[in-house]
């Protein structure tokens, strides 16, 4: 698998995709088609084109994979109340326990609302000599990786934060001081509650910057 670094972020091109999700690249080309990404919500390519080639960030590629439903025959079976950790999740989901890691991160500000994030609202949670551990049923866990409707990739109604907009927070007081998770709070008051993800701020502060060499 290629992997480049385009714009910041670790890429790979569609074969490479197709190799990480396990899926054959013309199913590929397919999902990255701009009227199967607003259905699926497979990732959009990074704005910049390498040797005439799509590339997207490793990152979102992990993101879809994690979100997408898994057949109920890959699910073994277990009580349906037992909690399940960040690592027993990721067996659960087949994917990298740093991917869902990493969702943990993204769903914080949602949580701190009581809302689902990346990830659903965990079920339990513990002080932990870092941060917290966060624990899930085994019933919610399945119920998130198997929606009984298809979920949109994560998107949210409303409109979605601009570079203005964050230019907006950024020149307030004290905002060029404020952390990626901060700018994500403030963006989000700014539209009415509609949740941002400190992805989202990343992306936003890579288009203000303008284009990047590859």
């Amino acid at each position: 698998m290629e992997i480049r670094t385009i714009g910041g972020q670790a890429a790979i091109d569609r074969r490479g995709v197709a190799e990480r999700l396990g899926l054959s690249v013309s199913t590929v080309r397919m999902l990255s088609t701009p009227l199967r990404r607003a259905v699926t919500g497979f990732p959009e390519p990074l704005p910049e084109r390498f040797e005439d080639r799509d590339w997207f960030s490793v990152a979102s590629v992990d993101a879809f994979q994690a979100v997408r439903p898994v057949p109920v025959r890959h699910l073994p079976a277990g009580d349906p109340d037992e909690l399940l950790d960040v690592a027993a999740l990721a067996q659960l989901r087949g994917v990298a326990t740093a991917t869902i890691s990493a969702y943990v991160k993204l769903s914080l500000n949602a949580w701190e609302d009581g809302q689902d994030g990346y990830l659903p609202f965990p079920d339990d949670i513990e002080p932990a000599r870092r941060g917290n551990t966060y624990r899930w049923t085994r019933a919610h866990a399945i119920g998130w990786l198997v929606p009984e409707r298809p979920r949109r990739g994560g998107r949210t109604p409303g409109r979605a934060p601009t570079v203005a907009d964050l230019e907006a927070v950024l020149s307030q007081p004290g905002g060029l001081g404020l952390k990626n998770r901060d700018v994500a709070a403030a963006l989000s008051a700014r539209l009415d509650g509609r949740p941002v993800s400190v992805q989202v701020v990343q992306r936003l502060k890579r288009r203000a910057r303008g284009p990047s060499d590859v």
